[in-house]
């Protein structure tokens, strides 16, 4: 019961992180282009959060 409260926990802060970042990189991608190296850092970063809440949806 207490690792499905911690992943429940886990997984509404991941969602904030990623819509926060998602955010950021399409405000950096129509300000330096969704090309530029930060924008693809940020989605890279993206990609990264969304494999972690993968992982742990995936352990419920």
């Amino acid at each position: 019961m207490q690792g499905y409260r911690y992943n429940s926990t886990l997984r509404k802060a991941l969602l904030g992180d990623i819509e926060a970042a998602r955010e950021l990189m399409i405000k950096v991608g129509l300000e330096e282009g969704f090309t530029s190296h930060n924008t693809i850092i940020i989605s890279q970063f993206i990609d990264q959060l969304l494999n972690h809440l993968e992982k742990i949806t995936s352990t419920d």
